[in-house]
């Protein structure tokens, strides 16, 4: 790779708290490695078999809907 290159895919996952319906995102670093997922699409699939954990900042609940993913600009798959 060349210097500088991120070695990482760095997804935004973005759910709403469904207890204070307030919108967060958490920030999944995932290293460029085989078989890891390098696009949105291949991560949403990996989240069925590794989920990510989900807590509201604001009040807590664990409880939380997938709104969207997407992926942090510069950090896209070459």
């Amino acid at each position: 790779m060349f210097e500088g290159t991120p070695r990482v895919n760095v997804f935004l996952v973005h759910c709403q708290c469904a207890n204070c319906q307030r919108p967060s995102t958490k920030r999944v670093p995932v290293p460029r490695v085989d078989d890891a997922p390098a696009t949105v699409d291949e991560f949403i699939e990996a989240l069925e078999h590794s989920p990510v954990p989900f807590m509201c900042r604001h009040c807590e609940s664990l409880i939380g809907e997938l709104v969207g993913v997407t992926m942090e600009a510069g950090y896209a798959a070459a």
